[in-house]
């Protein structure tokens, strides 16, 4: 037999294999009879089309939740939440979903048992009002996990088809899913932060943030700062930090929302009726009244319930560090910040001797000790230095140091003849207890005493001291 031979019958084999594998394959598979059950595809079953403006209302009807929406001259409203604030988001999903939806496929035009279809007991329905007065009812049944469709039937109609469930997804809310969970509503590009203020049971009196204008105060100690803490005392505070706080309150979204329209009852349950801070934001616009904001917060294990202004909704919020701010946690680490432009004389005492530099002309351009002059640089790091001194966050209002101080620095102002000092005293483990005035709120460290000593005589020898104190 031939090489061509013997080829030619291996091919009619395999042939013949392959024809057998059809039939055997075809005998399996179920035939169709040509009856109505059969499925019919499609990519394109418009079961709803129509326009946005036809739209009169939506109502999604479930054994629990649901919703009714209706849109009138372009305004939307959720029953039972008149006047509250809606999330636009979601009422555009459900008027997108409500006026136009496409099935993917029909599954069956005359059904023998919609119990197959779980529509013989629907999950829920939908019915559409148009503005002509005409309505239509779509019915809702099982899910099919396998191929993410819905069933869905017009009341109308026999026919049963599959309409991917992702289409479907905005009728799953419940009314109370529309309220906004964005607390405070875009302002407008003018509005500039005031004030902020707390008060409330965590407080034992009103604490105060508000824009201060303290060159306007002709008050030379904190010239640099434009933000001061009002109350319990006049002290500045680092406006970045407090513009970051209240990018974060402009930002604020719910996490949840408990109640609308609450009742007294609920006030007291989540801790609102006497709340343990209240917290006032103001923002002011050139030629409109000030604009304010008004936070109750109750804190609750993790948990923070808010209202704010005279919405009537209960939220649930994250904590964050704008609703716990304390004098102590925002005052500015450095004591104070006279301008060298402001100062007359800077005295130091120590170590039993006494260090005074007059500094004089338009720009303080001329500096003196003992009417020697002093070169600008040096006396400019020293004076860095002295300015320098900064807290270290421990709150010590009820401090009663003992001995003399270790350490006084008094500035003299050239225009109001005020002065500031700074005494400091021995508080152990390497601290130093910091009075301004008199008063003695916080500590710092100890080493900046050593610097300043160290600083003093290399200042007055013509040396260049090192500002930095914090070893």
């Amino acid at each position: 037999m031939s090489k061509r031979t013997k080829t030619l019958l291996l091919a009619l084999v395999i042939l013949a294999l392959l024809v057998g594998l059809f039939f055997a394959v075809k005998l399996l598979l179920p035939q169709d009879d040509g009856t109505a059950s059969s499925s019919v595809e499609s990519t394109s079953i418009k079961l709803i089309s129509m326009s946005s403006d036809e739209l009169s209302s939506v109502e999604v009807s479930r054994s629990e939740g649901g919703f009714v929406l209706r849109v009138e001259d372009g305004e939307s409203s959720i029953d039972g939440l008149e006047g509250l604030p809606l999330d636009s988001d979601r009422i555009s999903s459900v008027v997108s979903q409500a006026t136009s939806m496409t099935a993917r496929e029909m599954v069956e035009e005359s059904p023998t048992s919609l119990g197959l279809y779980g529509l013989d007991n629907p999950s829920y329905s939908l019915t559409v009002t148009k503005t002509d007065g005409s309505s239509f009812t779509l019915d809702f049944g099982l899910e099919s996990s396998v191929s993410y469709t819905t069933y869905v039937k017009l009341s109308d109609s026999d026919a049963v088809y599959a309409v991917y469930t992702s289409d479907l997804s905005s009728f799953a809310y419940s009314a109370e899913d529309f309220i906004s969970r964005k607390i405070i509503p875009d302002l407008s590009e003018n509005a500039d932060f005031k004030s902020i203020s707390f008060s409330g049971a965590d407080y034992a009196e009103p604490f105060v943030i508000e824009k201060y204008d303290f060159d306007a105060d002709e008050d030379s100690t904190y010239s640099y700062f434009s933000y001061a803490i009002t109350s319990p005392s006049l002290k500045p505070v680092d406006a970045e930090s407090i513009f970051a706080y209240v990018d974060e309150i402009l930002d604020t979204t719910a996490q949840s929302v408990l109640a609308g329209n609450y009742t007294e009852e609920e006030l007291r349950q989540y801790g609102l009726d006497e709340p343990d801070a209240r917290i006032e934001v103001t923002f002011s616009e050139e030629y409109e009244e000030d604009t304010v904001f008004t936070f109750s917060l109750s804190f609750q294990d993790d948990t923070v319930y808010a209202i704010c202004n005279d919405v009537p909704i209960i939220y649930t919020l994250s904590k964050a560090d704008w609703m716990t701010l304390k004098y102590e946690t925002t005052v500015h680490s450095l004591f104070l910040l006279p301008s060298i432009y402001e100062v007359s004389r800077v005295t130091v005492q120590t170590d039993g001797k006494t260090y005074a530099f007059d500094v004089s002309g338009e720009k303080s351009e001329t500096v003196s000790y003992n009417g020697e002059a002093i070169e600008k640089t040096a006396f400019s790091k020293f004076y860095q230095l002295l300015i320098g001194a900064s807290h270290d966050g421990n709150y010590v209002p009820d401090a009663q140091p003992q001995g003399d101080p270790v350490l006084t620095i008094t500035f003299d102002y050239r225009n109001d003849g005020n002065s500031d000092t700074l005494q400091f005293y021995d508080a152990g483990t390497r601290k130093l207890y910091v009075a301004l005035n008199g008063e003695i709120e916080f500590t710092m460290m100890s080493s900046y005493l050593e610097k300043v000593q160290e600083a003093c005589e290399q200042v007055i020898n013509g040396e260049t001291p090192d500002p930095d104190w914090k070893v």
